[in-house]
């Protein structure tokens, strides 16, 4: 049965014990064949591990992430007594193909790394999951923004693979508002002229960051933006271009925002998102940020509309794409998604 429900703000929970890993890891694909038909030979799937594997492997729990981010995007969430429980679940944040530890052009190929799209992260992670710890399904898989096209794509295309999706300020696919975005920031950094048609030999970090500036507005509100004092605006406009300059390269960064300007969970199925949806038979939480002007929540509402065993929930904050990752168990933003995944996981050990 299908419940939506009207969110409404919660006092935040507060840090319950910390979280710990094990070393990051890499597991390597000895050939991997891209949805365009390009192929890889050791194609490095990057990943960090969280708790223990039961001995019936069904305990485990796929973390995928946002389009610039990577594995570490919960860390938050992870860890004793916390919404991604170690005491019961066997967490595996996973690095998309691209950035992280997971192969990527600035290991030598540069402009010639092959053009992948979420469908090909997917299907790296699949073997990850099923070929190197041979779990046959997932107790969930989830995460916020690409990481939610990225769950959605588990459940299309490997719908008995796992019990329960979550999907953080999702979409079914990225519309002319997203393209608009990602053009903008895509034709920025190639106009620096250190970009020299991605041949360059010195990051191009000037376009990277008025990349950033451009995204900037979209990720916040207009409510949250207004908060920022004069003093701050100068580097408060900077900073998100600035994160994505200390962390990745030009060829990196545009291959990866050229995967989620592109993402269509429909394309396979003749444009019909209707149908492409009607694959899933795993149970979704669908949580997009209230007032999210990224991926807004008409998005999100196809999903629900689209996925038979659904819940919608909308996260209650004036942040905008960015309510999706709080940056301290201490907002309310925190203890409403962290309450909301660890009912969403508890509910599904009844399945």
């Amino acid at each position: 049965m299908k419940r939506l429900v009207l969110a409404a703000l919660v006092a935040s929970l507060g840090a319950i014990g910390a979280a710990s890993a094990e070393p990051d890891q890499v597991y390597t694909i000895p050939e991997f064949t891209f949805e365009n038909g390009e192929r890889l030979e050791s194609m490095k799937v990057g990943y960090s591990i969280h708790g223990t594997l039961d001995a019936d492997r069904s305990n485990a729990v796929l973390i995928t992430h946002g389009t610039s981010q990577n594995r570490n995007v919960y860390n938050l969430f992870i860890g004793p007594g916390k919404a991604l429980d170690t005491d019961q679940y066997f967490i595996v944040a996973v690095d998309a193909i691209g950035g992280g530890l997971s192969s990527q052009p600035k290991d030598g190929l540069g402009t010639n790394f092959p053009e992948y799209t979420v469908r090909d992260m997917v299907r790296a992670q699949h073997e990850l999951v099923s070929k190197h710890f041979g779990i046959q399904k997932l107790h969930a898989v989830g995460g916020p923004s690409m990481g939610a096209f990225q769950a959605l794509e588990w459940g299309i295309n490997y719908p008995d693979a796992m019990k329960g999706l979550m999907l953080i300020v999702p979409g079914g696919r990225s519309d002319r508002h997203v393209h608009a975005i990602f053009d903008a920031v895509e034709t920025a950094i190639k106009l620096d002229p250190k970009y020299q048609g991605g041949e360059y030999t010195e990051n191009p970090r000037e376009g990277i960051v008025l990349g950033g500036m451009i995204y900037f507005p979209w990720l916040y509100t207009d409510e949250h933006i207004n908060t920022i004092g004069d003093k701050e605006w100068d580097a408060a406009i900077r900073s998100f271009g600035e994160g994505w300059a200390k962390a990745w390269d030009a060829n990196g960064l545009l291959l990866r925002y050229h995967a989620s300007r592109n993402f269509d969970a429909s394309k396979p199925f003749g444009g019909d998102l209707e149908e492409a949806l009607a694959q899933v038979k795993a149970r979704a939480l669908i949580m997009p940020g209230m007032t999210d002007r990224t991926l807004p929540t008409y998005m999100a509402r196809e999903l629900y509309r689209g996925i038979e065993d659904a819940q919608y929930v909308e996260i209650p904050s004036y942040l905008g794409h960015l309510a999706c990752c709080p940056s301290s168990d201490q907002t309310a933003e925190y203890a409403f998604i962290a309450q909301q995944m660890k009912t969403f996981l508890a509910e599904l050990q009844e399945r």
